[in-house]
């Protein structure tokens, strides 16, 4: 975020996740305050009134969440009561006092049938429990309030040891091969990129849905041999495998991509590829480092 946004104070709830933590991490120096599920549960609509109470931030950012595809389709109850009733619950909290929220959303709002990037405007299709409990919550957060701000990402990593680059790398320490997935195409997105982009934004007043992700698009198999080649683990150790070789039960879309046009031109911004933007990461990450090297990197 740039200097001219050091008066906001910035409340993030899902603190304890890959975004949420990220989040806090790259906007430290900063006023920013962050709560995890154990905290602060965004379905309980007293407990986030007293968080809006006891720490009055300007800026809301929601980014709690069922994230997993599969857990949803089979808690369909769980998956709306967090991804859409508890986003309505926050949102009205940060109504009540006066607080923007921005709220993240997923491309997985599309059912990835569109040949072009997706655009705002498009409507959504979900395929998946996951998507239609984030298509309600982006809904619920608009309806409070046409103030508040969704933003819409997809395949993000970063620091944690969640992320894909820290996990396929884990898994390269006990397999002279990996296998990833090599049928699916999507837009891998830094975290530290999308903190930037919401400090973009919310300094620009930007409301509604907008889009973010790192530019270009790529399997997970291109991913990986990607993060193995820059590591020096080598490119020939993975290996593509089809979607219907692993036992999921939500349907994943087979090419996913967003237009980031609008948000270039509310801020002016150039959007990184993901390979830069992976190489930035790949350079700091500590923990990459030291697992690439475990590898025989």
């Amino acid at each position: 975020m740039s200097n001219r946004q050091s008066n906001q104070t910035f409340l993030v709830t899902g603190a304890g996740g890959l975004l949420g933590g990220d989040l806090v991490r790259a906007w430290q120096g900063r006023p920013v305050v962050g709560l995890d599920h154990a905290v602060l549960d965004i379905t309980d609509a007293a407990a986030c009134r007293c968080a809006l109470d006891e720490y009055r931030p300007s800026v809301v950012v929601n980014c709690a969440a069922r994230a997993s595809l599969d857990f949803c389709e089979t808690h369909r109850d769980e998956a709306m009561r967090v991804n859409a009733d508890g986003a309505r619950r926050l949102a009205e909290a940060c109504a009540a006092a006066g607080a923007m929220l921005v709220h993240i959303s997923t491309d997985y709002v599309f059912d990835g049938t569109k040949p072009e990037p997706y655009v705002e405007e498009d409507e959504p299709r979900p395929l998946s429990v996951y998507s239609e409990s984030k298509v309600a919550g982006e809904r619920a957060v608009i309806e409070v309030s046409p103030k508040n701000l969704v933003v819409r990402v997809a395949w993000i990593f970063g620091f944690n040891d969640k992320s894909f680059p820290r996990t396929v790398l884990r898994r390269a320490r006990h397999m002279p091969t990996v296998g990833v997935i090599g049928d699916q195409l999507g837009s891998p997105t830094y975290s530290f990129d999308i903190a930037e982009a919401i400090g973009r934004l919310v300094e620009t007043g930007a409301v509604g849905i907008v889009q973010f992700t790192n530019e270009g698009l790529c399997t997970r198999f291109d991913m990986t041999r990607y993060i193995f080649e820059r590591l020096g683990l080598g490119g020939e150790r993975v290996r593509a495998i089809a979607s219907k070789e692993l036992p999921w039960v939500a349907p994943r879309p087979a090419k996913l991509e967003v237009s980031k046009a609008k948000y270039q031109r509310t801020t002016g911004a150039r959007v990184r590829t993901w390979q830069e933007a992976l190489d930035e990461y790949l350079a700091v990450d500590a923990d990459c480092a030291a697992l690439a090297r475990a590898a025989g990197g």
